[in-house]
């Protein structure tokens, strides 16, 4: 009989996002990897408030996590053209949109539902699989929380710093920011914006010494290493969070040397 439980992300900044999924169907690890992306298992009561929540506030979003039927498996691992551009891909359809991350999942969204489906294989959130199964976790909360103000960049952090980097090279990684409430939330917990907050760009071939960015150069930067994806660009709620998170601290260049990330723990 399916049994499925309920989640929370960031459950203790009280934010609306929630998914739900039958731990049975996939395997044991897949707990523990949604503690990692700081879902919080939600009781009998708290499910029952969750519910409510999603019935009331609009801004609210379900991802409902579901093992693949044969129709959505098909179209999860058949080649495509978009293949040549990477794993991922967005097809615009009327009134909403799939998301495809090919030999992974495919979830289908809309700004203006919800619950979102997310058809995946048994293997999501396994060790192997740890990467792509944060790759596409990182983007449904990119596109959920824009909505309350909450934008996502590609990178780690670094005391009260954010070190930007591709997805590659951050593992998967998202920092996302609050711009009202200036804090930053991440993997390791919720962090205010300090005084001395920066946002930093590696550079190889920089010796011993820091270089400021550009007004227009550092709002260049922040939309390519933006978490928000789109087949029509970054939408004008994001480019407006990032024109103001451009204006609230500083981007700096910084040597890759002397960059010293921290252990990662969740491989």
């Amino acid at each position: 009989m399916s049994k499925k439980t309920y989640f929370q992300y960031q459950k203790e900044l009280g934010l609306p996002i929630y998914l739900v999924v039958d731990l049975t169907i996939f395997e044991p690890s897949l707990a523990d990897f949604l503690t990692k992306m700081r879902f919080t298992k939600l009781s009998d009561k708290e499910e029952q408030d969750a519910l409510s929540q999603i019935r009331k506030n609009n801004l609210s979003r379900l991802l409902q996590i579901s093992e693949a039927s044969p129709v959505v498996a098909k179209q999860i691992y058949n080649t495509i053209e978009s293949d040549r551009y990477g794993e991922e891909s967005i097809i615009p359809k009327e009134g909403y949109r799939v998301y495809r991350y090919k030999d992974m999942g495919l979830m289908v969204y809309s700004f203006s539902a919800k619950e979102w489906p997310l058809g995946c294989y048994k293997d999501f959130g396994s060790h192997a699989k740890f990467y792509q199964s944060r790759m596409i976790m990182n983007r449904f909360l990119s596109w959920a929380l824009v909505p309350h103000g909450i934008i996502g960049l590609w990178g780690v952090t670094a005391d009260d710093k954010i070190v930007a980097q591709r997805p590659v090279d951050s593992k998967g990684e998202v920092i996302f920011i609050d711009i009202k409430a200036q804090r930053m939330i991440t993997v390791d917990g919720v962090k205010k914006l300090g005084p001395h907050f920066k946002i930093l760009r590696l550079d190889p071939t920089l010796k011993g010494r820091n270089i400021k960015m550009g007004n227009e150069e550092f709002l260049s930067f922040l939309s390519t290493y933006c978490s928000f994806m789109d087949s029509s660009g970054l939408s004008v709620p994001v480019r407006q969070m990032l024109q103001v998170l451009s204006k609230m601290t500083e981007g700096m260049v910084h040597p890759q040397e002397s960059f010293r990330p921290r252990t990662d723990l969740s491989l």
